[in-house]
């Protein structure tokens, strides 16, 4: 079981004391401060005002709707969400006024969104644009039908909870899912906030049919980063041996190589510089340039050089990569590194920025490793650090596929020391000695990420037979328990259809998986009701209860052992 993504909630209540410039801090008792919470409660006191007005039911302001919002919203909104054009098949003269009994409060909490966010009306379209009063009356509205019909919500006893996976627990699953560690969510919006404070509310947790288009194109994207098709692709390796680069800068007619024994040496080393440990030579080094080798292969292991590149803290490599880097894929960095000295009180780690300078006048540069990676080896045991960076979710030179030499089309790799190294007699420094860069990488071919979809089966040249396999894992693992053979004839239905549209078997069937990532049953957490004519709260099934363990836990879907332990009806043991 995901022991290691188990996250322990600790809620610490604090309690202050007024003081007075004499007083010294007292602090209180623990039923004073209990008592204090009681009192200052939001939570406590919205129970306590619904009790008081229990018997006061709110009505809804269809007046204020007909005589105010109606026609705003006709004039602003319906060229576009109306009978001649429904974008987003949203009609907003089809939407019931009343918020508190009608079947439309989803939709009109995404007007509410977008009008408040000054969404729409777009900027774009002057004709139907809304003043900040109009805008103004519409939100107040809405705000006050929202606020109204979440009161009665919660005073109704048959309040449910279902609703659907929040932003982040939808990204955790599709991580969880694919195996993909990047944020595949990043298109959603953040989530709303109720008023004690929560993002998991079920009242606001709920989906229009705009959401469903978008979780379908996320899911479709997540798909087609976790497959290949076709054969491995060749990959682009640079290496970058500092004994090499230490030939290189010593050359030349204008070597200003120095000595340990120097005098100024003192005042060398707290520049980054390449250094020979065994004949005390050093040389200022900065920048560097790499060309990939067309006979390298990602992984190599040389022999430990005695030329190391001394990184100072806060010094950076420079290393101007060309223009040979893939749009797509993963660019995997591996360097050597060790520690020149072991203080406990020190720490180093290495950062990876990435930048372009297309002109004097127009740059970037930005943070790609997703946290800084601690170097712990000792000077004399060096060990390989890698970051995995995928190029496609990274801000690229845009001027890199041009055959012109201007704007410039380098892209730089820079690799930094963090650290809080001290002034001392011997400073701590990173030394580096071998650096590789490789992409796309892959680790095997078909990745992983691609066999745990397309499965290994003795069926693969039956394409009815093989989807059926296929989707009878898939659609278990995202819905969290076993499928029917009906809903897998409905699958290969939608298959049937898009098989045609695309070459490959691979490709169809992604479009199907897609849709399956878009269905309630991936999305909602859900609670399926067996006897409805039963009165009471009905017990959780052991696959209900495995996914809401789950979602308490890693805020993401079981994992197999989890699931297994469902199924087995060995749970709640």
């Amino acid at each position: 079981m995901k022991t290691q993504k188990i996250a322990i909630l600790l809620v610490f209540i604090s309690a202050g004391t007024i003081l007075t410039a004499d007083d010294p801090e007292i602090p209180i008792t623990l039923d004073a401060a209990r008592e204090m919470g009681r009192v200052k409660s939001r939570f406590l006191s919205a129970n306590d005002t619904s009790t008081k007005t229990k018997d006061v039911i709110p009505k809804a302001n269809l007046s204020h709707f007909r005589n105010s919002v109606r026609p705003l919203l006709t004039k602003s909104c319906l060229a576009c969400h109306g009978p001649d054009k429904s974008e987003g098949r949203l009609r907003v003269d089809q939407l019931n006024p009343n918020l508190l009994s009608g079947s439309d409060i989803g939709q009109w909490r995404e007007v509410y969104n977008v009008l408040s966010n000054s969404e729409m009306p777009p900027e774009d379209e002057p004709d139907f644009a809304l003043t900040n009063a109009d805008r103004g009356n519409i939100v107040d509205w809405l705000s006050g039908e929202l606020n109204k019909a979440s009161l009665i919500r919660r005073n109704r006893k048959d309040h449910s909870s279902f609703r659907r996976l929040t932003k982040y627990e939808y990204n955790y699953a599709l991580q969880d899912l694919l195996g993909l560690p990047y944020d595949l969510a990043n298109k959603l919006p953040p989530e709303a906030t109720t008023e004690d404070g929560f993002k998991n509310s079920s009242e606001l947790l709920q989906m229009s049919a705009i959401q469903f288009e978008t979780y379908r194109e996320i899911g479709l994207n997540a798909l087609k980063r976790a497959t290949v098709t076709g054969e491995q692709p060749v990959a682009v390796t640079y290496i970058i041996s500092m004994g090499q680069e230490m030939h290189k800068a010593t050359g030349g007619k204008d070597d200003k190589t120095f000595d340990k024994d120097d005098a100024a040496y003192g005042k060398n080393r707290t520049r980054q510089h390449l250094f020979n440990q065994e004949t005390g030579k050093g040389i200022h080094f900065s920048n560097g340039k790499a060309t990939p080798a067309p006979e390298a292969a990602a992984g190599q292991t040389p022999a430990a050089s005695p030329v190391v590149l001394v990184l100072p803290r806060s010094n950076e490599l420079k290393i101007d990569l060309g223009r040979f880097l893939p749009d797509e894929g993963i660019m995997r960095v591996r360097i050597r590194a060790r520690r020149s000295t072991m203080a406990a009180d020190e720490y180093a780690a290495l950062r990876l920025i990435f930048s372009a300078h297309t002109s004097n006048n127009a740059n970037f540069s930005q943070v790609i490793s997703q946290r800084d990676l601690p170097v712990t080896a000792a000077a004399d045991n060096p060990e390989f650090i890698h970051f995995d960076i995928p190029l496609g979710d990274i801000q690229r030179n845009p001027f890199r596929k041009l055959t012109t030499t201007f704007p410039r089309r380098d892209e730089f790799l820079h690799i930094r020391n963090e650290s809080n190294a001290h002034h001392r007699e011997e400073p701590l420094h990173v030394l580096i000695d071998y650096i590789e860069i490789s992409a796309p990488f892959y680790e095997h071919w078909p990745p992983q990420t691609h066999t745990a979809i397309f499965i290994e089966s003795d069926n693969q040249a039956d394409e009815d037979i093989y989807g059926r396999e296929v989707l009878n894992q898939f659609l278990r693992r995202i819905w969290r328990r076993p499928v029917t053979a009906q809903e897998v004839d409905q699958f290969m239905a939608l298959f049937a259809t898009y098989r045609p549209e695309f070459s490959t078997f691979e490709d169809a069937m992604l479009e199907v998986l897609a849709t399956a990532l878009a269905t309630p049953e991936f999305l909602y957490l859900t609670h399926r009701v067996k006897d409805h004519m039963a009165k009471g709260p009905q017990k959780l099934s052991d696959l209900e209860f495995a996914s809401r363990l789950a979602i308490f836990l890693w805020s993401s879907i079981p994992d197999d052992e989890l699931l297994n332990l469902a199924e087995q009806g060995n749970l709640r043991e």
